[in-house]
């Protein structure tokens, strides 16, 4: 947010900074990243109805498992799983009051994984590299990376240092499935874990593509719009948990109840495929 003042002498609060006048400071406001998917509540005391809403641009598994039950019954076991489609919803669980005279309490938890778990991981050739023709970057770490690619979900992840505002393309085509556009800041304390700017592409055999730690109110489209391979998508940074500017790739699948990264390979620029290591300088 700037503050200015303008050429009369008042103050101006506006987005950016406003020409012919006078910036007199500069706030950053934080933003926090909503969930495509919610859980509305039908129905009364008597009889409620729990119902999954899927507004994400792409299948999501949800769990439900049950924490407290009291004079209530349901019409599903204590942890289950359903598969919402993509923009749409469905019925997760009935619960009902047995005795109406007396009191009743419950309460269940919710978790979420993106992606439908049947997806079978077939590229029709391997990904394209991300970043700019003609431009060459390291990899600072590649698949098993022991600096932080250690969870399944960025065990196969791979990062590539580059300048901050290097023009990023999508690897592979496929519909922009989830995004978050709009933090600013990046570092390596437990604040910023959950502040990296990304988009998830789904492609047409389930699998999806997670380019991260992209520079603030730099991706191109919004979800739900249909990428082609070599299309430009973003430009790099510096958001979320990162100790510089970089892009942080990976290609995901749910294996049932858990998001997991999995091996793929780039093109050279003789049309192979090769695995990206550590230390290795990568061309398109």
């Amino acid at each position: 947010i700037y503050t200015s003042r303008d050429k009369n002498g008042t103050l101006v609060f506006s987005d950016k900074p406003m020409q012919g006048s006078r910036v007199l400071s500069v706030r950053q406001v934080e933003v926090t990243k909503g969930s495509c998917v919610s859980i509305d509540k039908r129905g009364d005391d008597d009889n409620r109805l729990l119902r999954a809403i899927n507004d994400c641009y792409g299948p999501v598994e949800v769990r439900t498992t049950r924490a407290e039950a009291v004079n209530v019954s349901t019409n599903r076991p204590a942890s289950f799983t359903i598969l919402v489609p993509e923009r749409s919803s469905k019925d997760l669980i009935q619960i009902e009051r047995v005795n109406p005279r007396r009191g009743y309490k419950y309460s269940f938890t919710h978790s979420m994984i993106f992606g439908d778990p049947r997806a079978q991981h077939q590229p029709p050739t391997p990904y394209l590299l991300p970043v700019p023709p003609g431009q060459s970057f390291p990899v600072s770490q590649g698949f098993h990376g022991r600096a932080t690619h250690t969870h399944p979900q960025s065990e196969y992840a791979v990062d590539i240092p580059m300048p901050e505002g290097t023009r990023l393309y999508a690897v592979r085509s496929g519909v922009i499935m989830d995004i978050a556009n709009d933090f600013f800041t990046g570092g390596k304390g437990e604040k910023f874990e959950e502040r990296a700017n990304f988009i998830r592409i789904l492609h047409a055999d389930g699998t999806m593509a997670l380019y991260a730690h992209l520079k603030v109110e730099s991706i191109q489209y919004p979800t739900g719009t249909r990428v082609s391979r070599g299309q430009f998508i973003a430009e790099s940074g510096n958001t979320g948990y990162s100790s510089g500017p970089h892009l942080h790739f990976a290609i995901q699948k749910n294996f049932g109840g858990e998001l997991r990264s999995i091996p793929f390979e780039f093109e050279d620029r003789g049309g192979s495929g090769f695995t990206p290591e550590m230390g290795m300088m990568v061309a398109r």
